[in-house]
């Protein structure tokens, strides 16, 4: 559980549920321009992300894969499957 300290108060720092995520273009500095929506917004946020943190994000999802996969804590539920095998295509 990750915590963020303000003016000596604690706060829990909840992710933001994304529901839509796109690649739209490549920036003039070589980037992916990318647009994600959120469960309670109708704004949509545009954002320049260097290449290079895709393939961290690869390394991390594939570190994730290999991680036992997590018990449900009900027993009606069905467990989490694992993400498929991601790969970088580089020029």
């Amino acid at each position: 559980m990750l915590f963020v300290v303000d003016r000596q108060e604690e706060k829990q720092n909840l992710p933001v549920s994304v529901t839509e995520l796109r690649a739209e273009s490549y920036s003039t500095d070589g980037s992916v321009v990318i647009s994600l929506r959120t469960k309670y917004s109708t704004n949509e946020w545009r954002y320049s992300i260097p290449v290079e943190c895709f393939r961290d994000l690869v390394i991390d999802l594939k570190r994730l894969n290999c991680a036992p996969p997590i018990q449900p804590d009900k027993p009606t539920e069905q467990p989490r499957t694992l993400l498929p095998e991601v790969s970088i295509i580089s020029e």
